[in-house]
Protein backbone atom coordinates (compact mmCIF):
# COMPACT_ATOMS: atom_id res chain seq x y z
CA UNK A 1 0.00 0.00 0.00
CA UNK A 2 1.22 3.63 -0.75
CA UNK A 3 1.83 6.25 1.41
CA UNK A 4 3.66 7.45 4.76
CA UNK A 5 4.83 5.04 6.75
CA UNK A 6 2.93 4.43 9.89
CA UNK A 7 3.68 6.08 13.09
CA UNK A 8 4.02 5.07 16.99
CA UNK A 9 0.68 5.32 17.57
CA UNK A 10 -0.78 4.26 14.22
CA UNK A 11 1.46 0.83 15.18
CA UNK A 12 0.11 0.53 18.72
CA UNK A 13 -3.45 0.90 17.43
CA UNK A 14 -2.87 -1.99 15.44
CA UNK A 15 -0.72 -4.63 17.67
CA UNK A 16 -4.19 -3.36 20.11
CA UNK A 17 -6.21 -4.26 17.09
CA UNK A 18 -4.48 -7.82 16.16
CA UNK A 19 -3.78 -8.91 19.61
CA UNK A 20 -8.39 -8.48 20.11
CA UNK A 21 -8.29 -10.40 16.72
CA UNK A 22 -6.01 -13.06 18.10
CA UNK A 23 -8.29 -13.78 21.16
CA UNK A 24 -11.69 -13.86 18.90
CA UNK A 25 -9.68 -16.24 16.74
CA UNK A 26 -8.41 -18.44 19.55
CA UNK A 27 -12.19 -18.50 20.93
CA UNK A 28 -13.43 -19.89 17.00
CA UNK A 29 -10.46 -22.32 16.96
CA UNK A 30 -11.54 -23.05 20.67
CA UNK A 31 -15.96 -23.37 19.29
CA UNK A 32 -15.41 -26.35 17.11
CA UNK A 33 -14.12 -28.78 19.76
CA UNK A 34 -16.73 -27.65 22.48
CA UNK A 35 -19.38 -28.10 19.49
CA UNK A 36 -18.33 -31.66 18.88
CA UNK A 37 -18.00 -32.23 22.77
CA UNK A 38 -21.52 -30.35 22.78
CA UNK A 39 -23.73 -32.87 20.63
CA UNK A 40 -21.38 -36.03 21.04
CA UNK A 41 -21.64 -35.86 24.77
CA UNK A 42 -25.38 -36.18 25.15
CA UNK A 43 -26.31 -33.59 28.26
CA UNK A 44 -28.07 -31.49 25.71
CA UNK A 45 -31.00 -33.69 25.33
CA UNK A 46 -32.93 -36.44 27.31
CA UNK A 47 -35.10 -37.07 23.87
CA UNK A 48 -32.50 -37.32 20.60
CA UNK A 49 -29.12 -38.06 20.50
CA UNK A 50 -26.41 -37.56 18.15
CA UNK A 51 -27.36 -40.35 16.21
CA UNK A 52 -31.20 -39.62 15.92
CA UNK A 53 -32.65 -39.00 12.60
CA UNK A 54 -34.89 -35.83 11.66
CA UNK A 55 -36.36 -34.13 9.24
CA UNK A 56 -34.92 -30.74 7.86
CA UNK A 57 -35.01 -27.99 5.04
CA UNK A 58 -33.71 -25.71 2.88
CA UNK A 59 -34.66 -22.49 1.94
CA UNK A 60 -35.56 -21.17 -1.89
CA UNK A 61 -35.70 -17.33 -1.59
CA UNK A 62 -38.57 -17.18 0.81
CA UNK A 63 -39.76 -20.95 0.37
CA UNK A 64 -39.10 -23.32 3.00
CA UNK A 65 -39.06 -27.14 1.19
CA UNK A 66 -38.52 -29.68 3.47
CA UNK A 67 -35.85 -32.61 2.55
CA UNK A 68 -38.40 -36.02 1.96
CA UNK A 69 -35.71 -38.17 3.76
CA UNK A 70 -34.37 -38.00 7.36
CA UNK A 71 -30.75 -36.93 8.26
CA UNK A 72 -28.78 -38.26 11.49
CA UNK A 73 -27.74 -34.98 13.85
CA UNK A 74 -24.30 -35.98 14.61
CA UNK A 75 -23.69 -36.25 10.73
CA UNK A 76 -25.11 -33.28 9.73
CA UNK A 77 -23.11 -31.77 12.31
CA UNK A 78 -19.74 -32.87 11.17
CA UNK A 79 -20.45 -32.25 8.06
CA UNK A 80 -21.15 -28.44 8.39
CA UNK A 81 -18.60 -27.99 10.95
CA UNK A 82 -16.04 -29.49 8.08
CA UNK A 83 -17.06 -27.23 5.50
CA UNK A 84 -16.80 -24.06 7.74
CA UNK A 85 -13.16 -25.05 8.46
CA UNK A 86 -12.31 -25.90 4.96
CA UNK A 87 -13.64 -21.80 4.27
CA UNK A 88 -11.43 -20.84 7.22
CA UNK A 89 -8.23 -22.69 5.21
CA UNK A 90 -9.69 -21.01 2.10
CA UNK A 91 -9.98 -17.77 3.42
CA UNK A 92 -6.48 -17.66 5.03
CA UNK A 93 -4.96 -19.33 1.54
CA UNK A 94 -6.41 -15.98 -0.77
CA UNK A 95 -4.37 -13.50 -1.03
CA UNK A 96 -3.06 -11.51 0.88
CA UNK A 97 -2.16 -14.11 3.00
CA UNK A 98 -2.50 -13.30 7.03
CA UNK A 99 0.91 -13.37 7.93
CA UNK A 100 1.73 -10.74 4.84
CA UNK A 101 -1.13 -8.53 5.98
CA UNK A 102 -0.04 -8.13 9.25
CA UNK A 103 3.17 -7.30 8.42
CA UNK A 104 2.36 -4.51 6.46
CA UNK A 105 -0.18 -3.41 8.51
CA UNK A 106 2.18 -2.33 10.58
CA UNK A 107 4.47 -0.19 7.96
CA UNK A 108 1.16 1.36 6.49
CA UNK A 109 -1.92 1.31 9.05
CA UNK A 110 -4.54 -0.87 10.10
CA UNK A 111 -6.22 -0.57 6.46
CA UNK A 112 -4.18 -3.27 5.39
CA UNK A 113 -5.18 -6.26 7.23
CA UNK A 114 -8.26 -5.96 5.50
CA UNK A 115 -6.58 -6.49 2.12
CA UNK A 116 -6.34 -10.11 3.31
CA UNK A 117 -9.34 -12.18 3.19
CA UNK A 118 -9.27 -13.92 6.20
CA UNK A 119 -9.00 -10.87 7.89
CA UNK A 120 -12.30 -9.98 6.43
CA UNK A 121 -13.67 -12.68 7.64
CA UNK A 122 -12.80 -11.79 11.04
CA UNK A 123 -13.68 -8.50 10.96
CA UNK A 124 -16.87 -9.23 9.83
CA UNK A 125 -17.96 -11.59 12.44
CA UNK A 126 -17.39 -8.42 15.36
CA UNK A 127 -18.64 -5.98 13.51
CA UNK A 128 -21.95 -7.90 12.99
CA UNK A 129 -22.04 -8.77 16.49
CA UNK A 130 -22.10 -5.33 17.80
CA UNK A 131 -24.08 -3.66 14.93
CA UNK A 132 -26.41 -6.44 16.02
CA UNK A 133 -26.56 -6.31 19.48
CA UNK A 134 -26.89 -2.69 19.45
CA UNK A 135 -29.58 -2.43 16.72
CA UNK A 136 -31.61 -5.50 18.54
CA UNK A 137 -31.45 -3.41 21.94
CA UNK A 138 -32.64 -0.12 20.29
CA UNK A 139 -35.55 -2.16 18.71
CA UNK A 140 -36.45 -3.85 21.92
CA UNK A 141 -36.36 -0.56 23.54
CA UNK A 142 -39.07 0.76 21.16
CA UNK A 143 -40.93 -2.53 20.20
CA UNK A 144 -41.00 -4.81 23.11
CA UNK A 145 -39.02 -8.48 23.12
CA UNK A 146 -37.58 -9.58 20.02
CA UNK A 147 -39.47 -13.10 20.90
CA UNK A 148 -37.68 -16.57 21.20
CA UNK A 149 -38.74 -19.32 18.38
CA UNK A 150 -36.69 -22.25 20.07
CA UNK A 151 -37.81 -22.01 23.74
CA UNK A 152 -40.35 -25.02 22.77
CA UNK A 153 -36.97 -26.21 21.29
CA UNK A 154 -35.21 -29.33 22.16
CA UNK A 155 -31.64 -28.07 22.68
CA UNK A 156 -29.78 -30.11 20.33
CA UNK A 157 -32.06 -29.46 17.42
CA UNK A 158 -31.71 -25.65 18.18
CA UNK A 159 -28.20 -26.02 18.07
CA UNK A 160 -27.95 -28.41 14.85
CA UNK A 161 -30.25 -25.53 13.22
CA UNK A 162 -28.09 -23.01 14.27
CA UNK A 163 -24.52 -24.77 12.92
CA UNK A 164 -26.90 -25.72 9.67
CA UNK A 165 -28.65 -22.12 9.27
CA UNK A 166 -25.41 -20.26 7.70
CA UNK A 167 -25.42 -22.42 4.89
CA UNK A 168 -29.18 -23.04 4.60
CA UNK A 169 -29.94 -19.66 4.72
CA UNK A 170 -27.09 -18.07 2.71
CA UNK A 171 -28.02 -20.33 -0.29
CA UNK A 172 -31.61 -19.77 -0.07
CA UNK A 173 -31.10 -15.58 0.16
CA UNK A 174 -27.80 -14.90 -0.74
CA UNK A 175 -27.23 -17.32 -3.81
CA UNK A 176 -30.45 -17.69 -4.98
CA UNK A 177 -31.40 -14.30 -5.06
CA UNK A 178 -28.72 -12.48 -5.71
CA UNK A 179 -26.30 -14.74 -7.04
CA UNK A 180 -28.84 -16.17 -9.99
CA UNK A 181 -28.77 -12.48 -11.13
CA UNK A 182 -25.24 -12.44 -11.47
CA UNK A 183 -25.10 -15.84 -13.58
CA UNK A 184 -28.11 -14.46 -15.66
CA UNK A 185 -25.96 -11.46 -16.22
CA UNK A 186 -22.85 -13.47 -17.02
CA UNK A 187 -24.94 -15.21 -20.27
CA UNK A 188 -22.45 -15.18 -23.19
CA UNK A 189 -19.29 -15.56 -20.83
CA UNK A 190 -17.13 -18.16 -20.41
CA UNK A 191 -18.39 -21.29 -17.77
CA UNK A 192 -15.54 -20.56 -15.07
CA UNK A 193 -17.02 -16.66 -15.41
CA UNK A 194 -19.93 -17.42 -14.83
CA UNK A 195 -19.21 -19.95 -11.66
CA UNK A 196 -17.07 -16.91 -10.44
CA UNK A 197 -20.07 -14.63 -11.17
CA UNK A 198 -22.36 -16.88 -8.62
CA UNK A 199 -19.98 -17.23 -6.32
CA UNK A 200 -18.74 -13.74 -5.85
CA UNK A 201 -21.34 -11.62 -7.78
CA UNK A 202 -19.42 -8.74 -8.34
CA UNK A 203 -17.43 -10.28 -10.89
CA UNK A 204 -19.90 -8.95 -13.42
CA UNK A 205 -19.36 -5.39 -12.68
CA UNK A 206 -15.87 -5.37 -12.32
CA UNK A 207 -13.64 -2.44 -14.69
CA UNK A 208 -17.21 -1.36 -15.19
CA UNK A 209 -17.96 2.49 -14.40
CA UNK A 210 -19.76 2.58 -10.86
CA UNK A 211 -23.50 2.55 -11.50
CA UNK A 212 -23.78 0.32 -14.48
CA UNK A 213 -26.80 -1.69 -15.59
CA UNK A 214 -24.85 -5.17 -14.22
CA UNK A 215 -24.10 -3.61 -10.88
CA UNK A 216 -27.47 -1.73 -10.49
CA UNK A 217 -29.51 -4.94 -10.77
CA UNK A 218 -26.91 -7.00 -8.49
CA UNK A 219 -27.46 -4.03 -5.62
CA UNK A 220 -30.74 -3.97 -5.95
CA UNK A 221 -30.97 -7.88 -5.84
CA UNK A 222 -29.29 -7.16 -2.76
CA UNK A 223 -31.34 -4.84 -1.18
CA UNK A 224 -34.49 -7.10 -1.90
CA UNK A 225 -32.64 -10.55 -0.58
CA UNK A 226 -32.33 -8.54 2.65
CA UNK A 227 -36.06 -7.18 2.97
CA UNK A 228 -36.83 -11.06 2.40
CA UNK A 229 -34.51 -12.24 4.72
CA UNK A 230 -35.66 -9.94 7.47
CA UNK A 231 -39.31 -10.49 7.31
CA UNK A 232 -38.91 -14.04 6.83
CA UNK A 233 -36.90 -13.92 10.28
CA UNK A 234 -40.52 -12.97 11.57
CA UNK A 235 -42.82 -15.04 9.45
CA UNK A 236 -41.48 -17.31 6.63
CA UNK A 237 -42.79 -20.93 7.12
CA UNK A 238 -40.28 -22.91 9.23
CA UNK A 239 -38.08 -19.75 9.47
CA UNK A 240 -40.78 -17.88 11.39
CA UNK A 241 -41.36 -17.18 15.28
CA UNK A 242 -39.56 -13.87 15.60
CA UNK A 243 -41.63 -10.43 16.52
CA UNK A 244 -41.58 -7.63 14.84
CA UNK A 245 -38.74 -6.32 16.87
CA UNK A 246 -36.65 -8.98 15.47
CA UNK A 247 -36.78 -7.37 11.50
CA UNK A 248 -34.45 -4.17 11.98
CA UNK A 249 -31.72 -6.67 13.07
CA UNK A 250 -32.34 -9.24 10.29
CA UNK A 251 -32.58 -6.75 7.67
CA UNK A 252 -29.69 -4.97 8.73
CA UNK A 253 -27.77 -8.29 8.87
CA UNK A 254 -29.17 -9.11 5.27
CA UNK A 255 -27.48 -6.05 3.87
CA UNK A 256 -23.98 -6.64 5.34
CA UNK A 257 -24.56 -10.59 4.50
CA UNK A 258 -25.44 -9.64 0.71
CA UNK A 259 -22.53 -6.90 0.99
CA UNK A 260 -20.15 -9.53 1.40
CA UNK A 261 -21.38 -11.90 -0.99
CA UNK A 262 -21.75 -9.47 -3.57
CA UNK A 263 -18.25 -8.02 -2.66
CA UNK A 264 -16.13 -11.23 -1.46
CA UNK A 265 -17.62 -14.40 -1.87
CA UNK A 266 -20.01 -16.89 -1.13
CA UNK A 267 -17.21 -18.18 1.98
CA UNK A 268 -17.23 -14.76 3.55
CA UNK A 269 -21.34 -14.12 3.84
CA UNK A 270 -21.23 -17.81 5.53
CA UNK A 271 -18.54 -17.10 8.18
CA UNK A 272 -19.99 -14.29 8.98
CA UNK A 273 -23.27 -15.28 9.73
CA UNK A 274 -21.50 -19.02 11.36
CA UNK A 275 -20.46 -15.77 13.67
CA UNK A 276 -23.41 -14.65 14.43
CA UNK A 277 -25.25 -18.10 14.54
CA UNK A 278 -23.16 -20.68 16.35
CA UNK A 279 -20.21 -19.14 17.02
CA UNK A 280 -22.15 -16.38 19.06
CA UNK A 281 -23.69 -19.22 20.96
CA UNK A 282 -21.68 -22.43 20.76
CA UNK A 283 -19.69 -21.99 24.14
CA UNK A 284 -23.67 -21.95 25.64
CA UNK A 285 -24.16 -25.23 24.29
CA UNK A 286 -20.91 -26.94 25.83
CA UNK A 287 -21.72 -25.32 29.01
CA UNK A 288 -25.18 -27.28 29.00
CA UNK A 289 -23.82 -30.46 27.98
CA UNK A 290 -20.50 -30.53 30.01
CA UNK A 291 -21.79 -29.25 33.64
CA UNK A 292 -25.70 -28.61 33.19
CA UNK A 293 -25.43 -24.59 32.99
CA UNK A 294 -29.00 -23.37 30.97
CA UNK A 295 -28.12 -22.27 27.61
CA UNK A 296 -30.20 -19.36 28.69
CA UNK A 297 -27.69 -18.21 32.14
CA UNK A 298 -24.99 -16.88 30.07
CA UNK A 299 -23.98 -14.57 32.85
CA UNK A 300 -22.57 -17.47 35.00
CA UNK A 301 -20.44 -19.35 32.35
CA UNK A 302 -17.42 -17.71 31.46
CA UNK A 303 -16.65 -19.39 27.79
CA UNK A 304 -20.13 -17.56 26.82
CA UNK A 305 -19.70 -14.58 28.63
CA UNK A 306 -15.75 -14.47 27.49
CA UNK A 307 -17.33 -14.63 23.41
CA UNK A 308 -20.41 -12.21 24.13
CA UNK A 309 -18.11 -9.57 26.06
CA UNK A 310 -15.74 -10.23 22.78
CA UNK A 311 -18.08 -9.66 20.69
CA UNK A 312 -20.24 -6.74 21.79
CA UNK A 313 -17.32 -4.78 23.78
CA UNK A 314 -14.03 -5.69 22.47
CA UNK A 315 -13.03 -7.13 19.04
CA UNK A 316 -16.51 -6.01 18.07
CA UNK A 317 -16.29 -2.33 18.64
CA UNK A 318 -13.04 -2.35 17.13
CA UNK A 319 -14.25 -4.01 14.05
CA UNK A 320 -16.94 -1.20 13.98
CA UNK A 321 -14.43 1.47 14.68
CA UNK A 322 -12.19 0.44 11.45
CA UNK A 323 -15.09 -0.24 9.25
CA UNK A 324 -16.55 3.17 9.63
CA UNK A 325 -12.27 4.69 10.02
CA UNK A 326 -11.76 3.22 6.74
CA UNK A 327 -15.31 3.91 5.14
CA UNK A 328 -14.91 7.43 5.81
CA UNK A 329 -10.94 7.78 4.38
CA UNK A 330 -12.42 5.74 1.39
CA UNK A 331 -15.23 8.21 0.71
CA UNK A 332 -12.93 11.68 1.08
CA UNK A 333 -9.93 10.32 -1.16
CA UNK A 334 -12.49 8.22 -3.83
CA UNK A 335 -9.99 7.46 -6.71
CA UNK A 336 -11.42 8.48 -10.52
CA UNK A 337 -11.25 6.74 -13.78
CA UNK A 338 -8.97 8.44 -16.66
CA UNK A 339 -12.44 9.71 -17.64
CA UNK A 340 -13.64 11.41 -14.43
CA UNK A 341 -15.81 8.56 -14.11
CA UNK A 342 -15.74 6.34 -10.90
CA UNK A 343 -14.65 2.92 -11.52
CA UNK A 344 -15.31 -0.33 -10.15
CA UNK A 345 -12.21 -2.33 -9.83
CA UNK A 346 -13.54 -4.77 -7.68
CA UNK A 347 -12.26 -6.29 -3.68
CA UNK A 348 -8.35 -5.76 -4.56
CA UNK A 349 -8.79 -1.97 -5.30
CA UNK A 350 -8.57 -0.78 -1.95
CA UNK A 351 -9.48 -2.03 1.51
CA UNK A 352 -11.55 -4.90 0.89
CA UNK A 353 -14.52 -4.06 3.09
CA UNK A 354 -14.95 -0.72 1.55
CA UNK A 355 -14.35 -0.98 -2.22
Amino acid sequence: MEGRPAGLGSRLVVAAFIGLALLTLGLIVGSFPAGIYAVFHGGLSDQLSYGSYVHTFLFFGPVAAVLPFAVPIGGVFLLVLAVYAGMFVYGAAQQKRPIAAVRESFAAGAGALLESPFFVILVAIGFLGFTGTFITAVSVSVLGSVGNPFASVDPLLEFGSLALAPLREELGFRVVLIGLFALVLSIGRSPREALRALWRPSAVFEGAAVGGAAGVIVWAATLGSAVTFGVCHVNCGSAGGWSWAKLPDAVWGGLVLGYLYVRYGFHVAVLAHWGVDYFGSAYSFFGQSAFGISINATNVYLGQTLVDYDLTLLFGVASFVLVVYLGVKRYLVKEQGDDGRLIDKGPGAGPPLIT
